[in-house]
């Protein structure tokens, strides 16, 4: 058992050194990043707001004068208008550069654009949150920090296993004897609460990681040209909303090249709120308008589902504001754990060098 307990202590300690920062870096931007429909909401809130309410939805009116506009870039639709005084949002995306079209949703007039949108503040920070705005390296770092934080998690159990039950009833105290004591006893307290958290956190995280990595490295970039659509989009929303009655559509993925289809994505109504807004799908030809393919989340097997369902999981925007505050609060533990774990080293260095110097001074006379 003490060797076993050497070995944790060992691996717990030199990952908490060599990830301790990245931890503490990915763990506030993924705190703030819980907030991130909200704060682009505030940002933007003077294009997304008409001055008037809007008495209908005609996407058509708009896209094809969108599409010839910005040629070599792909269009979505992030979110379908949720009041009459929501302006129709047009994402438009070239790698990782990002332009926002605000319109009419009725009259298909262009109310404004953001051509740097990858310049805001929320989409910068998810960006440090992937790849710590290191491209393809930093998408590795962060996957190897995420590693490192599981085996942080289960080593801390192994070590503070005895504490677990304490700390859970109240009973574990913090130290005030020396600071190294006191941040010793906080690491150990807030390590606990954090365990089961950080688990989470590390199993939803490695997933999305792990496909991040594996698409940087499948390269390949295709050309985007998106083509003009004969068929309705607002027809074929209408159709799809006759045949899937319990279907909600929540975002549109336009064809990128020819041999593409019109992508409606979005939820049934009967869905968890954990399957998140926009895994099911259901995917039109663009030039008859005819459904294609029916993809639904539910229908699914559950190892497909699960591993799907690992991705809203993770975001934590699937609910309401308790269930953000939650995780944004649980997104901080880590940060807090890697800065008390670097104090506890820098302290425990102090006797050592200390010691070191009376040696240093007896050899020298």
């Amino acid at each position: 058992m003490k060797k076993k307990l050497h070995k944790s202590f060992s691996i717990h300690h030199w990952c908490g050194l060599i990830a301790g920062m990245f931890i503490l870096v990915i763990s506030l931007s993924g705190s703030i990043l819980v907030f991130d429909d909200d704060i682009d909401e505030a940002q933007f809130a003077r294009h997304r707001t008409l001055a008037a309410p809007a008495k209908a939805l005609h996407i058509d009116k708009s896209f094809e004068r969108v599409r010839q506009e910005n040629p070599g870039w792909e269009i979505r639709i992030t979110a379908l208008p949720g009041a009459p005084t929501d302006a129709l949002h047009y994402e438009l995306r070239q790698g990782q550069l990002r332009k926002w079209i605000f319109v009419h949703p009725e009259t298909g007039a262009e109310l404004a654009t953001v051509n740097q949108a990858d310049k805001r503040f929320s989409y910068v920070l998810l960006n440090l949150h992937y790849n710590l705005l290191a491209g393809t390296a930093g998408k590795i770092v962060v996957l190897l920090t995420g590693i490192a934080l599981l085996l942080l998690t289960i080593t801390g159990f192994i070590l503070y296993r005895r504490s677990i039950f304490k700390v859970l009833t109240f009973r574990q105290k913090i130290s005030r004897k020396s600071r190294r004591a006191t941040y010793s006893s906080l690491h150990r307290v807030v390590g606990v609460w954090a365990l089961v958290f950080n688990l989470f956190v590390c199993v939803t995280g490695l997933s999305l990681a792990i496909t991040i990595v594996n698409n940087a490295f499948k390269g390949g970039s295709i050309t985007i040209a998106t083509p003009a659509m004969p068929a309705s989009v607002d027809a074929a929303i209408a159709q799809v909303r006759a045949a899937y009655p319990a279907f909600e559509v929540t975002y549109l993925r336009f064809p990128k090249t020819e041999d593409g289809t019109l992508q409606l994505l979005g939820r049934h109504h009967s869905d968890p709120a954990y399957y998140g807004t926009l895994y099911s799908n259901v995917q039109v030809n663009y030039t008859t308008g005819a459904i294609e393919k029916v993809d639904f989340l539910k229908d699914r097997s559950w190892p497909d589902r699960l591993l799907t369902i690992l991705h809203p999981l993770h975001f934590g925007d699937f609910a309401g504001l308790l269930v953000k505050l939650i995780y944004c609060i649980g997104g901080l533990l880590p940060g807090i754990l890697s800065v008390s774990g670097f104090v506890i080293w820098y302290y425990r260095q102090q006797p050592s060098q200390q010691k070191q110097r009376p040696q240093t001074v007896s050899r020298a006379a």
